[in-house]
């Protein structure tokens, strides 16, 4: 197999299409699953193993990934236009947002196969609330935001909440679902007990990425328009900071201890660093592509980077902020979610 100009390859030589599904069949990998550009890693020994799913939006497929080789080793064929992905209650499965087919196809983390079909309107992005009860759902081809029996996924309620809404923040300690409405210009916050609308913060164009610090004084939202973080005080919501962080600031990803979030900067292949006490962007590092959607993997060794742009996929060392490898995935990669998966 040659790869199309300009795309990068992963570091091992490609094998043509033959080989790879027989080496896929050999070591009973899941019957749906189609074999990818570069040869299966081999298994090992440990009880677990990390594994990458990265949904291509554009070819309605999930490209598979893992997590020690750093290559692609399969293709999961999802229904139309999927987006994000989230664990599910009972932490076995995995949910791939789909968006123009308007489902959740919930996916096995052990066995890899789709096991269960949702019918749900443009689950663009979901999560759920600590307590287990309920289900948030951004619709992105909508204006609104809706609250789902978690168990059952009937739709409880239907907020209005601007134009475009895609990225969130869940502040389960203080009952607050952020979500940035990318359209309208507008972040707004939902009391999770009550289930209604209690602030509407006015930022930058096209705000996307949000997250709220671990005290939860602050909020931060990445704004592309203006390629910048702003910085809300949480307790009157006022805007009290503005952070550039590069051309198209979009999305946003904050390590465990909370002192460090990644923002990636679609416009200008980056990635900043920003420093959650001292408000500043303290690095910036290459990431090709059109970077997206950051995510950290389980150790936080790595930060994984869909390329929206260039159908790839890049991981980074955290450490050294090097890049270990770029590696083709198909069209339009968007969400990406890791998992100590069973092996």
């Amino acid at each position: 197999m040659t790869a199309r100009p300009g795309r990068p390859l992963t570091r091992r030589a490609f094998l043509g299409e033959t080989g790879v599904a027989a080496g896929i069949a050999a070591l009973g990998w899941p019957a749906g699953i189609a074999p990818a550009a570069a040869s299966p890693p081999q298994r090992t020994a440990s009880k677990t193993r990390v594994i990458a799913l990265i949904a291509n939006s554009l070819s309605d497929t999930v490209t598979l990934a893992d997590g020690q080789t750093l290559e692609p080793f399969g293709t999961l064929r999802v229904g139309r236009e999927p987006h994000k992905f989230h664990r599910s209650l009972g932490g076995t499965s995995v949910y791939s947002c789909n968006t123009s087919s308007n489902e959740l196809i919930e996916i096995d983390l052990k066995t890899l196969r789709p096991v269960r079909r949702l019918p749900i309107l443009d689950p663009y992005n979901i999560t759920f609330t600590g307590d287990g009860r309920h289900l948030y759902k951004v619709a992105y081809r909508y204006t609104f935001v809706e609250v789902h029996d978690a168990r059952t996924f009937r739709r409880i309620k239907r907020l209005e909440t601007g134009r475009k809404p895609s990225h969130f923040w869940l502040a389960g300690a203080r009952h607050w679902f952020v979500n940035a409405n990318q359209h309208s210009n507008v972040v707004t916050v939902i009391d999770t007990q009550t289930i209604a609308v209690i602030h509407r913060l006015p930022v930058d164009p096209l705000p996307a990425g949000v997250a709220v610090s671990p005290d939860t004084r602050y909020l931060f939202v990445a704004s592309g328009g203006a390629g910048t973080i702003s910085v809300f005080a949480t307790d009157d919501w006022r805007l009290t900071k503005r952070v550039h962080s590069g051309k198209d600031a979009h999305e946003m990803v904050m390590t465990r201890d909370g002192r460090t979030i990644y923002v990636t900067n679609r416009g200008e292949n980056t990635v900043s660093a920003f420093d959650v006490r001292r408000q500043r962007v303290l690095a910036k590092f290459r990431a090709p592509g059109g970077p997206d959607m950051p995510m950290l993997s389980p150790d936080e060794s790595q930060l994984w980077v869909s390329g929206r742009y260039g159908d790839t996929a890049t991981v980074i060392d955290t450490r050294t902020q090097r890049i270990l490898t770029t590696f083709p995935t198909e069209r339009s990669p968007h969400g990406v979610f890791l998992t100590a998966a069973p092996a």
